[in-house]
């Protein structure tokens, strides 16, 4: 986990980069009030990720009874996620929806990579 969370330190200026290239794009066509939902997106990539990261740290140092009760709670979370982000999109516009939607597939990716190139070594 903490290594998780010290690999976002160091990459940092990436996910700003991209997130200050998906508020131009969305302000130089006008799309001002999308704005919030990039950032809605990013912060859900965030803390889904670092969440996913702290239940496999925490599978790896227990016994295999006890990790596989933790990967079922996770799988329960995710479904829980995948429900109520169907009901907020029932709920909201389609813009905003996939706004959020775009925004947290962007940094999730951009999350592996970064993992992937600072964590080699």
């Amino acid at each position: 986990m903490r290594q998780v969370i010290l690999t976002f330190v160091r990459g940092w200026k990436i996910f700003l980069a991209i997130a200050a290239m998906m508020t131009i794009q969305l302000i130089s066509a006008g799309q001002i009030f999308l704005c919030g939902s990039i950032l809605i997106g990013a912060l859900l990539a965030f803390f889904y990720f670092v969440s996913t990261a702290a239940r496999l740290e925490a599978a790896a140092k227990m016994n295999q009874a006890q990790a596989k009760k933790t990967m079922l709670v996770g799988l329960i979370l995710r479904l829980l996620m995948i429900s109520v982000v169907l009901a907020v999109a029932a709920r909201i516009s389609t813009e905003l929806f996939l706004a959020s939607a775009a925004c947290f597939v962007a940094f999730y990716v951009t999350a592996l990579g970064v993992l992937m190139y600072f964590g080699r070594g």
